[in-house]
């Protein structure tokens, strides 16, 4: 078996150290060991020498060192991003004026929005982004988010009663970095709303598509009427950056 490690900050590497994982047949893995490893020449094979168990500490310091190799030090976190995990990045959009764009089917006798366009206020939002899934959720206020901040289910057609955001054919942006966030929320609002997926995501006289007519009709003029937003029991910011980084 031959590979080759290709390193952005250009230092030769070699094999230092291997780590043998044991379990049982049925692919449950449930011990581990470290090993130096002694290469005697660049032609001889590397010889695994004794090794120790691993507990968590010196497996945390393996994964440490080479998160802290892999990462892109970039500068500075934005603001609004909120937590970033080795697959994810959470952020918050504060509550402002976007621009909506809807196609929507009419049928005769349902009030649909129809196809149209317009500025209107929107709540205070958390998007979660992570390989290429989408999931946002709606906060009252606008002061950055705390861990302890309940979330509210997002008051937009096209998003899942979890959360998830049904993507169609929106597109994504290769990577769920920190600097990729203005990319995504950008697409989630470039695309057009077409029907809600969610059996109640706001509670409001005449449903989803009533609402967004009446908020394209400018009937809440510059702020958002956060009285329609429909609290998640029991979910706080917290316990969503806990299920996405694997924390049970």
């Amino acid at each position: 078996m031959s590979f080759e490690v290709q390193d952005c900050a250009a230092n030769s590497v070699r094999l230092q150290t291997a780590i043998l994982l044991y379990g049982s047949d049925h692919g449950n893995l449930s011990y581990a060991t470290i090993h130096p490893v002694d290469v005697p020449s660049a032609d001889a094979s590397p010889v695994i020498r004794a090794g120790r168990p691993a507990d968590s500490t010196s497996l945390k310091e393996v994964c440490a060192s080479l998160i802290s190799s892999a990462r892109i030090r970039s500068g500075l976190l934005a603001d609004n991003v909120l937590s970033i995990g080795l697959e994810h990045v959470v952020w918050w959009s504060r509550p402002g004026k976007r621009t909506y764009f809807f196609n929507c089917r009419e049928a005769e006798g349902v009030v649909s929005v129809g196809k149209r366009g317009g500025t209107a206020p929107a709540p205070g939002l958390i998007f979660v982004a992570k390989e290429q899934s989408l999931w946002v959720y709606a906060v009252k206020g606008d002061a950055r988010p705390t861990l302890d901040t309940p979330l509210f289910h997002a008051p937009f057609m096209n998003v899942w009663d979890n959360s998830k955001v049904c993507l169609g054919s929106m597109p994504l942006p290769d990577a769920t970095l920190a600097e990729s966030v203005v990319k995504w929320e950008k697409s989630f609002w470039e695309s057009n709303f077409s029907h809600p997926n969610h059996p109640k995501p706001l509670n409001y006289k005449g449903g989803i598509h009533q609402f967004c007519i009446d908020l394209l009709d400018g009937k809440f003029k510059d702020k958002y009427p956060e009285r329609v937003l429909r609290p998640i029991k029991g979910l706080t910011l917290g316990a969503v950056i806990d299920h996405f980084d694997g924390i049970k």
